[in-house]
């Protein structure tokens, strides 16, 4: 195997301009130690967070950053402590904030936030799932606990704030598959087309008043809201619909006071950042390749689609470029991939 690798990113992340400035890179393979794995990357998808990755680094850092955190590969070496996996292994993962991104022929990852690749899935496919796949199952399992607000999924109902996003396309499905009720929310035709064809029979508009497009569907309150985009902007129609002692989560900061609501009501407000367990290592982070192994197998049942929505067959810094011009726009749908051979 070669020692050196192609990267493609940035020194200077050019804060002023709306695109870093990508550059190719010839750096050494890393080793994995302990519980990683060393991936030959095959597909990275694009990610918002890419974005934060980028604004947050610091002017005194001259390092070499890479981009990208949604993979797909094939390991080819492990650490001395992986039990998870083996050389030849196809497989599917999200990154972490402690290691540096996949957009180059190689990536070091921490067995317990990996599972094995969809069979029935492209690598393409595969790497545009991870990390919104993982936001969602932590959603549901850890932050709102949607199984312990009734004793039948049946009797509860969840609604998704920006449901046509890469991450409310896939709680959707999520809390469908498990039987709750859900209702989504969009704002455009399109999106709100995307959302009923993941089989969401209830599409309200975010743009306007919650309570009254919910009273046409036959609801008066809201069991548990998840607020997977635009939460300073829906926060307070969403105190205002979900029912007394509710739960909220929401994927970021809110900047605003809290609504009058959440004191009336005795709600409870939790957030949710994927990235949380494997930046602390946390105790339970074992729990993140659990679910994605529940992910594999239920995409390879059938009950869960790939949200890949545009491939770019290379991967070098013009087509990175171009990619996240794209995702930049915030009307995608779907998830943004490139290919890596």
């Amino acid at each position: 195997m070669t020692h050196v690798m192609k990267a493609y990113g940035f020194y200077d992340p050019k804060k002023e301009q709306d695109l870093p400035p990508f550059e190719e890179e010839e750096l050494p393979v890393p080793e994995p130690k302990k519980r990683e794995l060393l991936v030959e990357v095959k597909a990275v998808a694009l990610n918002p967070t890419d974005f934060a990755t980028r604004m947050m680094k610091k002017s005194s850092d001259d390092s070499f950053t890479i981009l990208g955190r949604d993979v797909a590969g094939i390991v080819v070496s492990t650490g001395e402590d992986v039990t998870l996996f083996k050389e030849g292994d196809e497989v599917f993962y999200p990154g972490t904030p402690n290691n540096e991104g996949a957009q180059a022929d190689y990536h070091i990852v921490d067995e317990r936030m990996v599972s094995i690749k969809p069979k029935n899935l492209s690598f393409e496919e595969a790497a545009a799932l991870p990390l919104t796949a993982l936001t969602s199952y932590e959603v549901i399992h850890d932050r709102l606990k949607l199984f312990s607000l009734a004793d039948k999924p049946s009797d509860v109902t969840v609604l998704i704030v920006g449901a046509a996003g890469g991450v409310g396309s896939i709680a959707c499905q999520l809390a469908l598959n498990y039987g709750f009720n859900v209702v989504g929310t969009a704002s455009r035709e399109e999106s709100t087309e995307h959302v009923k064809s993941l089989g969401v029979n209830f599409v309200i508009d975010h743009t306007k008043p919650f309570k009254d497009q919910l009273k046409e569907h036959g609801l008066t309150t809201i069991d548990a809201v998840f607020l997977a985009a635009r939460s300073d902007d829906n926060i307070k129609e969403a105190a205002r619909v979900v029912k007394p002692q509710g739960q909220l989560c929401t994927l970021l900061p809110i900047t605003k006071p809290l609504p009058g609501a959440f004191f009336g009501k005795s709600l409870t407000l939790s957030y949710e950042l994927m990235y949380t367990r494997s930046v602390y290592g946390t105790d339970d982070w074992i729990k993140q390749h659990e679910y994605l192994t529940e992910l594999k197998n239920q995409v390879e049942q059938g009950f869960i689609t790939s949200t890949l929505s545009t491939v770019f067959e290379e991967m070098n810094t013009e087509t990175l470029t171009e990619a996240y011009r794209q995702l930049q726009t915030e009307h995608t749908v779907g998830k943004i991939v490139l290919k890596h051979n």
